[in-house]
């Protein structure tokens, strides 16, 4: 990636987006090789990061669906300062079905991590491409790794009990990739990578696509709201090819107002565009729960703005390239009373990517 191309691609969206009150200030970066082994595990595929306050951990689920190592989780010593950032692992925690055993290879594609109290709240994707198919899912685990349940997902997200897979549902490997609970505890939200097939398409060049955010109480779905995803940018200098966008996590702050994360993906110049949005929920928007498909019905979706395109981070990173970022989480609060976020990649257990965790402190102006 030329530094050319990197500041046209950066220019293109801050001439479509103004940046919110909220700015976030780079305070460091960490990052972890890809074969890096930890209690008998490879650390990979983090794809999702919860904060325990109480512990000062920082949780990531590994979406490994059992092929280096049992599905798992990982905890991290976290060590934050206005001016340093340091994570060490310190312990791995294996996930068990409800019979006890360790999931089969291919059996799950966990994805987001929540903490529910003492227990924490684990997002699958699922799969609608493996014999079985399954849908997307949501679990609730001891912290020690121990089943406790399904937790109760609207019908719309699911393979259609037709067995019309192609007609509804979320898309294969499209599905629950975001997950988060508020900073009280009370509130949590689940999103849907991008749109469900009865929604309408995916995100593309052309098509600014819309997907749905679940939200819980008590673990029971309470309501929906829609949330319009980025187009994908096209650059008149480069024929992008295969692309694609999404929501990747979410970090909630009450049960009106979150963070979201949305990651381009641009094969052809292998480009991984990472951007952070403030997003709200006020008397003006939907609640679509009721609505069958968004594709032609009338509906307000959730207000958002951008805060951050992460490439503005990229000349303060060590090493100077973005990599496939998929989780998001609220830190540690500085001694200055501000909040932090962090962020971390999946590296798809890829010898040309690594684990990156990145931290920003959240300046309210």
């Amino acid at each position: 990636m030329t530094r050319i191309i990197r500041f046209f691609l950066v220019m293109t969206l801050l001439c479509t987006h103004a940046y919110a009150t909220d700015t976030l200030r780079f305070i460091g970066d960490v990052n972890i090789n890809t074969g890096t082994v930890f209690q008998g595990t490879e650390i990979g595929g983090l794809s999702g990061i919860t904060y325990d306050r109480a512990q000062n951990k920082l949780l990531a689920i590994s979406d490994d669906k059992s092929w280096v190592n049992e599905t798992r989780f990982y905890e991290f010593d976290i060590k934050l300062t206005a001016k340093s950032f340091a994570v060490t692992p310190s312990k791995v925690v294996k996930l068990k079905q409800a019979d006890g055993t360790f999931y089969k290879k291919n059996e799950a594609d966990f994805e987001g991590i929540s903490l529910y109290g003492k227990d924490i709240l684990i997002s699958s994707e699922g799969s609608i491409r493996r014999s079985p198919p399954t849908s997307s899912e949501l679990y609730l685990f001891g912290r020690d790794g121990s089943f406790k349940q399904v937790v109760p997902v609207p019908e719309k997200f699911l393979i259609p009990k037709t067995g019309k897979m192609d007609s509804a549902g979320a898309r294969d490997n499209k599905g629950f990739e975001a997950l988060s609970t508020t900073l009280d505890g009370k509130t949590t939200f689940m999103a849907a990578e991008d749109a469900l097939i009865q929604d309408g398409e995916i995100s593309s060049i052309s098509n600014a696509s819309t997907t749905r955010i679940v939200i819980y109480k008590d673990l029971k779905p309470v309501s929906e709201v829609a949330y319009t995803l980025e187009k994908i940018e096209a650059l008149k200098s480069i024929n992008v090819g295969p692309s694609d966008n999404g929501v990747v996590d979410i970090a909630a702050i009450d049960d009106k107002n979150f963070y979201i994360m949305e990651r381009s993906w641009i094969a052809r110049i292998n480009k991984n565009i990472i951007r952070i949005f403030k997003c709200s929920i006020n008397d003006k928007t939907t609640d679509v729960s009721k609505i069958d498909s968004l594709k032609s019905a009338p509906f307000t979706p959730v207000e958002k703005v951008l805060v951050l395109e992460m490439d503005d981070f990229i000349d303060l990173m060590n090493p100077k390239v973005l990599d496939n970022i998929e989780g998001i989480s609220f830190g540690p609060i500085l001694p200055n009373g501000n909040r932090t976020l962090i962020v971390v990649s999946d590296n798809n257990f890829n010898s040309d990517q690594r684990t990156l965790f990145l931290a920003v402190e959240i300046l309210n102006k």
